[in-house]
């Protein structure tokens, strides 16, 4: 009756660590950016940032130049930015424009998630959703919806978990 107890115990720990484990990676995509470049998450080497955003979306707007400020920083020291949005190449890139034309710079990557499988996977609900990953694919952090206060904190993020 021990020996049950203690194998249970034992199986319990295993089965509820390994599920930990495995709840806390990103899933790998491939996506296209707006050249139609394929871009594979697994392949991107030091912290990541995946940002999923609309055009449309007024805090998305709010935190573009954040992103970019960080991208700015951190992008020689190993820090990539991916934005994900299911919106069309043309959609992104008249907004871009218009960005570029109140002198804000979209310079990290962008990708097209067409059909929003990625989105999905993701479980993404509210945009935008911002999450930073390590270079294994760890999940480090997620925050939905974006003010400016947010900004430090993921500065703190990045410096801490840099390469």
């Amino acid at each position: 009756m021990k020996r049950l107890l203690l194998l249970t115990a034992v199986l319990t720990f295993a089965i509820g660590t390994l599920l930990f484990a495995q709840s806390d990676k990103v899933n790998d995509f491939t996506l296209n950016d707006l050249d139609g470049n394929p871009v594979t998450l697994s392949e991107l080497d030091g912290l990541i940032i995946l940002d999923f955003w609309a055009t449309w979306c007024p805090p998305c707007k709010v935190e573009i130049p954040y992103l970019q400020n960080l991208y700015n920083d951190y992008s020689d020291q190993g820090l990539h930015i991916i934005g994900i949005s299911t919106e069309d190449i043309n959609t992104q890139q008249r907004f871009i424009d218009q960005m570029r034309q109140d002198d804000v710079d979209m310079s990290y990557t962008l990708l097209i998630d067409p059909n929003g499988a990625v989105t999905r996977q993701y479980g993404i609900e509210g945009i935008p959703t911002t999450i930073f990953v390590k270079p294994d694919l760890s999940e480090i952090e997620r925050e939905v919806g974006f003010i400016p206060q947010y900004a430090e904190r993921f500065r703190e993020i990045i410096e801490n978990n840099l390469p």
